[in-house]
C-alpha cells in the first residue's frame, strides 16, 4: 500500500471516530439534561456536543448546576454504558492519531 492510500484510510477512520465521540456525547448530555428537568434538551445537547474547544460543554455544565439529577437505575445504566464507550473512543482516537504521525514521519 502506498503512503497515500494508508493516510486515506486512517483519515476516514479519524473522522468516523469524531462522528461516534459526537453522538456519544450529544446521547449523553441528552440523558442528563431530561433527568435534570433541563427546558429543551435537544438544544442543550446539540450546544454541548458541538464544537472544537469545548465552549458549548461548558455553557450546559454552568446551565446545570443549578440542578438535581433524578436518574433512574436504567438511566443511570445506560450513563455510564455511554461514559465506556466514551472512553474507549477516545483511546481508538488516541492509537489513530499514533498511527497517522508514523506513517507521515516514517515515510517522509
Amino acid at each position: 500500500m502506498s503512503q497515500t492510500m494508508i493516510v486515506i484510510l486512517l483519515m476516514v477512520l479519524l473522522v468516523l471516530a469524531a462522528g461516534c465521540m459526537w453522538y456519544f456525547i450529544y446521547s449523553l448530555v441528552m440523558i442528563d439534561a431530561k433527568s435534570r428537568g433541563i427546558k429543551n434538551p435537544k438544544f442543550w445537547s446539540i450546544v454541548a456536543s458541538g464544537g472544537q474547544n469545548g465552549g458549548g460543554l461548558l455553557l450546559y455544565l454552568f446551565t446545570r448546576r443549578k440542578t438535581v439529577s433524578r436518574m433512574n437505575t436504567a438511566e443511570t445504566a445506560e450513563f455510564l454504558t455511554l461514559k465506556k464507550k466514551i472512553y474507549c473512543l477516545l483511546a481508538v482516537m488516541f492509537f489513530l492519531f499514533l498511527l497517522f504521525v508514523m506513517v507521515i514521519f516514517r515515510f517522509s
